[in-house]
């Protein structure tokens, strides 16, 4: 309860827990930034990094080495929206 008395109100229990997030471009010739906000439910979102190994032929004992940055994929699965 609030100090003043008055309940809060809640979300209906059943709805998604959903965040916020944004998509950001720069780009060094154009000084504004293009920005696209949006929400999302997390349980709905997979986000992985790959390696790009250099080669398969290193001995064990050798570090790893890569060729390049990490391969970034990001999935998302659409649901149905029931009104």
């Amino acid at each position: 309860m609030q100090p003043s008395g008055k309940k809060t109100m809640t979300t209906f229990p059943n709805s998604p827990r959903l965040q916020k997030g944004a998509i950001v471009g720069l780009d060094p010739a154009n000084p504004l930034a293009s920005i696209i906000v949006f929400q999302y439910n997390p349980d709905r979102l997979t986000h992985t990094l790959t390696a790009q190994a250099a080669g398969d032929d290193g001995d064990k004992g050798e570090a790893m080495r890569l060729k390049g940055p990490p391969q970034e994929t990001i999935k998302s699965k659409s649901g149905t929206v029931v009104p």
